[in-house]
Formats: structure tokens, sequence, C-alpha cells
């Protein structure tokens, strides 16, 4: 009887750290001033440029951009984790980041952030939200994205986002299927 009363208190105590929710941060940046160039097209290459972003908690982003398009790298990785839109796009400059809280400290393990795609006419007609895996540095685990939300409905894209985000930290990139709402799959690029 011990023995089961002690194997109880042992998986109940692993609950909370297993059921916990994730919190919410966010981070607002300017990429002009805030970001470093760590990479430029050189005269007669383009127009492309790699920046290295702040993020939360001392977990940088890399955001690649090229030819009116970008692509976002969170936290600790060495392959893009954003394949890109074929049209022109650009990233909102905040991310919200969700937090796993383990004691004094909130780690990243997802990121959502909004994207501008513009129409053939120029117009920025589409908005999604694009909710992505965070690399993590001590296990060298990938980023990748893990789903794309449509974002016109406003606060259920925030909660539909933010559900994909929580399931983030057991997400295996280049394993799992992406999650990509219906209304805006003529738009998601094809995955590996």
């Amino acid at each position: 009887m011990k023995l089961l009363i002690v194997a109880v208190m042992l998986a109940s105590a692993a609950l909370p750290a297993m059921g916990q929710e994730l919190t919410s941060e966010y981070t607002k940046l300017n990429q002009d001033t805030d970001c470093t160039v760590i990479a430029r097209a050189e005269d007669g290459e383009g127009d492309w440029a790699d920046l290295v972003c702040p993020g939360y908690g001392g977990y940088p982003y890399v955001i690649r951009y090229g030819d009116g398009r970008e692509t976002v790298t969170y936290g600790f990785a060495t392959d893009s984790g954003m394949p890109s839109f074929a049209p022109f796009n650009y990233s909102n400059g905040t991310v919200e980041w969700r937090l796993r809280v383990e004691g004094e400290t909130k780690r990243p393990v997802a990121a959502i952030q909004r994207w501008y795609l513009a129409d053939m006419d120029g117009k920025w007609a589409t908005q999604i939200l694009v909710v992505s895996r965070v690399g993590q540095p001590q296990d060298g685990s990938r980023a990748c994205v893990v789903g794309y939300v449509a974002a016109a409905d406003g606060a259920p894209a925030n909660e539909r986002a933010r559900a994909l985000a929580d399931r983030a930290e057991t997400f295996e990139c280049g394993d799992d299927t992406v999650s990509i709402e219906p209304e805006i799959a003529e738009f998601i690029p094809p995955t590996e």
C-alpha cells in the first residue's frame, strides 16, 4: 500500500509540469535599429540580408530578407526554420513568445508572429499568423513552422495560434504535419 501511495504521489507531482499551461510574453522591435546585420548582399548580388534580432530571455531570432520576402528562425538553430511565402511579404515587429515556466525560469518554446502578404496589385491583402517551434540551446533541437493560421478574424485567430503553439514542444520538425488552415492554403510554401 505504501508503494502505491508513493507511486501516486510521484505521478501527481509530475502532472503540473506536463499539464501546466504555457504563458505569453511579447517582444517588439524595429529591424533597422534593434537587429544586427550578420550578412548582406555585395554589389551586384541583389537585395538580401540576414539579421539577428533580440528575442525573449536571451533567445535570438534570425530574419532573412531577400527580394521583398522574409523568413524567420527562432531560437538556437543552424537551419532555416521557415520557408518563404511566394508573394511579397514582411513580418510584424511584435512576436508573442509562448513560455514554459520552470521555477523562476521562463523558457520560450514557441513563437507566434503576424505576416503580411501582398496580392497581385501590391496591396497587403492577406494576414497570416505563423506559429513556430523555438530551437533550444541545450539539446540542439530544430526550429521550424508548426502551423499557419488565417488572421482575418482577430482574437479567435490568436487563440487558434496559441493552441498550436502549445503543442510546439512535442512537434517533430520534418516528421510531423504542419497545420494549415484551408482558407490560406494557396499561400503556404511546400514543405520538404
